[in-house]
């Protein structure tokens, strides 16, 4: 029975001395006998007005005594106050992290890689970490966009189109806008402050990118202004039309410069042109307008051929929004049934002064006959005419205009007496004959 006591007593005092023991090795690693845990505190402020910030993730990267490394985080309170607690021994770097913050001005802007502060902790101590100053960035920023799309060869403002804000992409969002008016006067509210790319598009329009066809284009910078991109041109897409000038005639396909200019107008503004360039072939000229901006609609198609005034081939075609890039064929003229620009012509036929020994290049009553050539080859009747005081003078009625005739005299009764003009044109804008004077020799 003794014997059972004494057992008892001895577990009691084992246990005893076991406990006390844990509470002297806890006391020397972590209390008054050891290595104590430090306290960093600090203050996260925003640097544009010194008000406290809440929310900040603060995380600390710590190199402790021995070496080790150690993370902590803790988030800032409503007056922007942090208290990091149970830090070790060492040094340690202080990191700030919150959507829509930068670390301010001077400090860097990869507020994840770039320490905010830096302090040193000893043993069971609280550092106070210097102040931390963040500042709004602009995505935290709304904004409003505005322009005034018009077509760049009509000038019209566009309707139904739609404004696609394209990077980032995570801000990738689209706004269809009725008229050019509603852009340019309301604009776009709500967008993400910040560097973005804009494209526009409407039907029958190339697409228009403020990064340019490279993709190089600087940014639209959205901040708390309205960015206005002012007037902006979108390039329609187009049409050709091609047709026939049918029976000109051979003075004019044998000339060596036509002059001849094909153009498409839409409310009076010429939108498409073509210059003559080519050989006739056949007694016609045929002639391609490239690139008419379907969002014309309706197109007059005129022509103007020297010694010609202005022909209308074609009052109304109508240009298919459903055919960008492709062509409306035979839209052509026939010259047979259009008279070009006439004048008169007046020509006096002299004599050279009669002398003693010569009684002169045309003495009266002798006959001269006036030839008008073109490119050495009759164009109209001869006319013969009588000397009369030593001169005559010889009509021509209906002559074509602007291009190169010469006249050709001679005397009938002395046939070594005879005259010629160099090239020249009787002048569309004319209205009386044309006199030139010849004198025979």
């Amino acid at each position: 029975m003794v014997k059972h006591q004494t057992t008892a007593k001895g577990r009691w005092l084992l246990l005893f001395v076991l406990t006390l023991a844990s509470i002297i090795f806890t006391g020397c690693e972590k209390g008054s006998l050891g290595i104590q845990g430090g306290t960093i505190t600090g203050y996260v402020i925003n640097s544009a007005n010194n008000q406290p910030v809440s929310e900040v993730l603060v995380r600390g990267a710590g190199t402790t005594a021995t070496g080790a490394h150690e993370n902590k985080t803790v988030y800032t309170g409503g007056d922007g106050s942090f208290l990091m607690t149970d830090v070790s021994k060492g040094s340690w770097n202080l990191f700030v992290e919150k959507y829509g913050y930068s670390l301010a001005t001077g400090q860097g802007s990869d507020t994840v890689n770039t320490p905010a502060a830096s302090v040193n902790v000893n043993n069971g101590e609280t550092v106070t970490a210097p102040v931390i100053k963040i500042s709004k960035t602009s995505e935290l920023v709304k904004g409003n966009l505005r322009g005034y799309p018009i077509d760049a060869v009509t000038g019209r403002p566009l309707r139904n189109f739609t404004v696609t804000q394209t990077t980032p992409y995570s801000q990738r969002k689209s706004k269809t806008f009725e008229t050019s008016e509603d852009f340019r006067d309301v604009g776009w509210s709500g967008l993400e402050g910040g560097d973005h790319h804009y494209t526009i598009n409407c039907i029958n329009y190339q697409e228009y990118s403020t990064a340019g066809t490279g993709g190089a284009g600087a940014p639209i910078s959205i901040g708390a202004s309205p960015k206005d991109l002012g007037v902006i041109k979108l390039q329609p897409l187009t049409v050709n039309i091609t047709g026939t000038l049918r029976n000109l005639p051979g003075y004019i396909l044998e000339a060596t410069q036509r002059d001849i200019i094909v153009w498409a107008e839409a409310a009076g503004k010429v939108v498409a042109t073509y210059t003559e360039g080519v050989n006739a072939l056949k007694g016609s000229i045929a002639y391609t307008l490239t690139e008419i901006p379907v969002t014309a609609g309706t197109v007059a198609v005129k022509c103007k051929i020297r010694g010609y005034d202005v022909v209308n081939i074609s009052s109304a075609v109508s240009l298919p929004s459903n055919l960008p890039g492709g062509t409306i064929a035979a839209i052509d003229c026939d010259f047979a049934n259009i008279e070009p620009i006439r004048r008169d012509l007046r020509i006096v036929i002299v004599s050279t002064p009669p002398e003693s020994t010569k009684p002169g290049s045309f003495v009266p009553g002798q006959t001269a006959r006036v030839y008008i050539k073109q490119g050495g080859k009759d164009i109209v009747p001869y006319v013969d005419v009588v000397s009369v005081n030593y001169r005559a003078e010889a009509y021509f009625s209906g002559l074509i205009t602007g291009y190169d005739i010469n006249v050709v005299a001679v005397n009938m009764n002395e046939g070594y007496y005879t005259a010629e003009s160099p090239n020249f044109k009787i002048q569309e804008e004319s209205s009386s004959a044309y006199t030139l004077t010849l004198t025979l020799k």
